[in-house]
């Protein structure tokens, strides 16, 4: 395992950015996911630790060692790839052992190289058949069983599940979790799915259009997004933001939506809002778990500081342990998401309860968090 560092780097295609002053650390052992949007660069970031694209500035470190200058098969790490890249003139055991003899190791550790990785992932009654005669999922574990035997300092993942169907990337994502616990090496996730970012990793660095938004655990970046991107992104329905402003009229504090009614804000019940200024443009984010119908968890007299909102119902979606309800409310149109079942319909008027308590305030023109 070893650590990686990027120190102000920077990579262009032509005229166009593609990233900027990138500076990040994983420590050595940690499960890092890189997760954005589509052209955000990073597969690219992930290919030029691998040694596969150039760097334009800055440098990149692993083990402590600038690697800028060094040939891939030179920097020590192994790449498992969204397309699996087998060869499928090779069996599997073929497969798995090919970069061990381009490396010119014996063949009694080849041997028993494979035969591990092979145990590890399941592959003993796999090993003499051909990757056109493999499913999906068991494609990925031998492409993951080639990086295995070659014992790297890093493991470098790029979208490996995008190919597989809902039920195969669930297993996959248990099977890599388990892989990076088993091994205790340093591995970097490349993903566009916040979920798998926020189920496998125990770091997550987000990236939009080059730049890094936001750096922290799951949970870090669940509870405190730094900007209103980190808080559309992570999350799934994606947060409510309304727009509107926070008002202190007869000593009590109210946010102001667009359209509608006031809605009061019990003291001390959103930190945030304390830091803005009369009349300034905020939005109030609030996650469509959070949102709940009145009668249901703790009441505001125990404490848990609520504001209730009227809302008409436009569209409901039930999954059988979820109900998800699109709904018009004052402020615009919001999203809830109600654990259980719930009976209702499209036209029925409601009122549900923020919970200002897990309600976020940022700055409407940055998009910076307050508070």
């Amino acid at each position: 395992m070893a650590q990686v560092v990027f120190s102000s780097v920077g990579k262009d295609f032509g005229r166009d950015a593609v990233l900027r002053d990138v500076e990040f650390e994983v420590p050595a052992g940690r499960f890092v996911a890189l997760i954005g949007p589509s052209g955000c660069g990073k597969s690219t970031l992930l290919r030029m630790i691998a040694g596969l694209e150039h760097i334009d500035y800055g440098e990149i470190y692993i083990d402590g060692n600038a690697v800028n200058d060094l040939a891939p098969k030179d920097r020590d790490v192994a790449m498992v790839f969204q397309n699996y890249a087998l060869y499928p003139h090779m069996t599997v055991a073929e497969n798995m052992l090919f970069t061990l003899r381009m490396a010119r190791r014996t063949r009694a550790e080849s041997n028993d190289r494979m035969w591990e990785a092979a145990r590890i992932l399941g592959l003993e009654d796999l090993l003499d058949r051909y990757p056109r005669h493999l499913s999906g999922g068991q494609r990925q574990r031998v492409a993951m069983g080639r990086a295995i035997v070659r014992n790297p300092k890093v493991f470098l993942f790029d979208e490996p599940l995008s190919n597989l169907d809902a039920k195969l990337r669930v297993q996959m994502r248990a099977e890599i979790k388990r892989l990076h616990q088993r091994l205790g090496a340093t591995m970097i996730f490349v993903t566009h799915d916040q979920v798998e970012a926020m189920t496998m990793a125990e770091q997550v660095i987000i990236l939009r259009e080059g730049r890094i938004e936001q750096v922290g655990t799951p949970l870090e970046l669940y509870d405190r997004p730094a900007n209103v991107f980190v808080a559309g992104f992570i999350g799934s329905p994606a947060m409510n933001l309304m727009g509107g402003t926070f008002e202190r009229a007869r000593g009590q504090l109210c946010f102001n939506p667009q359209s509608g009614s006031p809605i009061p804000i019990p003291p001390g019940a959103l930190p945030g809002a304390d830091k803005t200024i009369p009349g300034q443009k905020c939005l109030l984010g609030i996650r469509p778990e959070h949102i709940t119908l009145p009668g249901s968890g703790p009441d505001s007299e125990d404490g848990e500081p609520f504001g209730e909102i009227p809302v008409d119902v436009v569209l409901v979606e039930v999954t059988g342990l979820d109900t998800h309800i699109v709904a018009s409310a004052p402020s615009g149109e919001i999203t809830i998401l109600i654990r259980g079942r719930f009976d209702t319909v499209a036209g029925d008027r409601l009122q549900f309860r923020l919970n200002f308590s897990l309600a976020h305030v940022f700055d409407a023109e940055t998009g910076e968090r307050m508070g």
